[in-house]
């Protein structure tokens, strides 16, 4: 009862509730190696994923199938791929210490994910619970990946939100090739010290798209069974519903997905889909006809001329901000 009864207060704590120091971030890297664009160009990079309507990728469509806006104004596509480019991948995993149990899974699933990647991309690897840790740095190796996660043990709460805005602020850090965060959790955030906020504000900044592997569903359903057991019935169904989505959000925002394993015996799979969808992503590129580098929010909207077409790409981004620093948005 007791360990039910916290679950439901913690999830009652709505996003965007705290405000304390932000947390500590890794040590900053050297910089990253390369395509670097110039400051005096706001190269917008866009990927794309285009399916039908039943889920399968429609593919091989030319550039003129292709039409960008960026607030309403149509962009010149500067740069089109319809081929996988290469990708830096962070694997951001769920600690905490409600996965104990299911650890050996997440471990099998993270080898197999890692061992399938192109020679091309790279990976990192960050750990979280009530701490964000990067245990891996930019690589494309996995010979040390099976002694890095035998070493995790699992325990603590679940500061979600720190996790993201760790990964976007620090692990994200000038990195201009396409990026990707798959993030694992089998809970909600319990008591970050950044705001809702001011994780969506950086995750949207770092570009990446986010993936997101929820046992969110799952964890209701265990709740309420064990609840009813009990002859509880009041439970805050509200709560779950805010809480999907805001993970919803994120997902949006960075055009990636939420994703809805039972169990993290099915990650497999769930990598698996990931993966195929970073593969068969068209790649735009454009420089912004609005040269006012402001540091406002832009969106984008890309419409593709096809009868069937599902299209899925990242709403918006932030530009450039040369503005004096006391006027830079915080």
């Amino acid at each position: 009862m007791r360990a039910s009864t916290l679950l439901i207060l913690a999830l009652l704590a709505l996003p965007g509730s705290w405000s304390q120091e932000k947390p500590q971030k890794p040590a900053e890297k050297k910089d990253q190696e390369g395509f670097k664009i110039g400051v005096e160009v706001n190269l917008v990079t866009v990927p794309v994923t285009v399916r039908n309507p039943g889920g399968g990728f429609i593919k091989a469509l030319p550039q003129s199938s292709f039409r960008v806006l960026e607030d309403g104004q149509e962009q010149e596509i500067l740069s089109f791929s319809q081929e996988g480019v290469p990708t830096r991948i962070s694997l951001v995993l769920d600690i905490s210490g409600s996965v104990r149990l299911e650890w050996g899974s997440i471990k099998y699933a993270t080898k197999k994910f890692i061992e399938n990647l192109k020679p091309e991309d790279q990976f990192s690897l960050v750990t979280f619970n009530e701490e964000t840790r990067l245990k891996m740095d930019w690589g494309s190796k996995a010979d040390r990946l099976d002694p890095v996660l035998t070493s995790v043990y699992c325990k603590g709460g679940t500061n979600l939100w720190d996790a993201i805005w760790v990964v976007s602020n620090d692990v994200f850090k000038n990195i201009r090739e396409k990026k990707a965060m798959i993030l694992m959790s089998d809970g909600l955030d319990t008591n970050s010290t950044v705001s809702y906020n001011e994780m969506i504000d950086s995750a949207i900044r770092s570009e990446a798209m986010i993936y997101i592997v929820s046992k969110t569903e799952a964890v209701r359903n265990s709740l309420m069974f064990e609840m009813a057991k009990e002859r509880i019935y009041n439970i805050p169904h509200e709560a779950f519903v805010q809480a999907d989505l805001a993970l919803r959000k994120i997902a949006f925002e960075t055009g990636g997905r939420v994703l809805y394993p039972n169990n993290f015996g099915q990650l497999d799979n769930v990598y698996a889909e990931v993966g195929e969808e970073l593969r068969n992503q068209y790649t735009i590129a454009y420089i912004s006809n609005n040269t006012i580098k402001d540091g406002s929010y832009r969106r984008i909207q890309v419409q593709v001329n096809h009868p069937t077409a599902v299209v899925a790409a990242r709403p918006g981004y932030f530009a450039p901000n040369e503005l004096p620093s006391a006027q830079k948005r915080q």
